[in-house]
């Protein structure tokens, strides 16, 4: 119990240090114990009213949460990011389907979690292109649709003006 008020306290200084410096607050979430680590976060975020709608964006970064526990998050559009696992577990397949695509990300995690033709080497940022083909697969959508909403999730979510 001392280790989850731990985690608490150290969660709110985050949130609070997200809204000083006005930047996305990026989550890495795991769910233990029985229970849903996705609903004590979002509980405790809504005390903060810290969502895309009140111009503070957040992002569920290796998200690994069930249907359910994307549903209010997605109402206050976070975005989901997804890294290489994607192209080789099932386990994903209904949460990326499920997700609009304007609310998803690709990543890498690198060093580790390597996608597939990869597993078993260290991972890179450029392996990416892999998750993005994999998120394409899963939604049955072309992989440069797929590329360009992701580009322009990431621009939104983290203000970037690149092309």
């Amino acid at each position: 119990k001392d280790s989850r008020l731990k985690q608490e306290e150290a969660f709110r200084r985050q949130i609070e240090l997200a809204l000083e410096v006005k930047k996305p607050l990026m989550l890495h979430i795991r769910n233990g114990s029985g229970m849903s680590a996705y609903n004590d976060a979002f509980d405790i975020l809504k005390s903060y009213n810290f969502n895309l709608k009140s111009g503070r964006p957040g992002n569920l970064h290796f998200f690994a949460g069930s249907i359910e526990e994307a549903k209010p998050f997605l109402d206050i559009g976070y975005t989901f990011s997804f890294t290489g696992v994607v192209t080789f577990a099932k386990d994903y397949e209904a949460i990326v389907k499920y997700l609009p695509l304007d609310s998803i990300l690709s990543e890498t995690d690198s060093p580790y979690v390597a996608p597939a033709p990869y597993r078993g080497k260290r991972n890179e940022p450029l392996y990416v292109k892999e998750v993005v083909k994999a998120i394409a697969r899963i939604r049955t959508e072309d992989d440069e649709t797929v590329r360009a909403h992701i580009l322009k999730n990431a621009k939104q979510l983290f203000g970037l003006s690149i092309s």
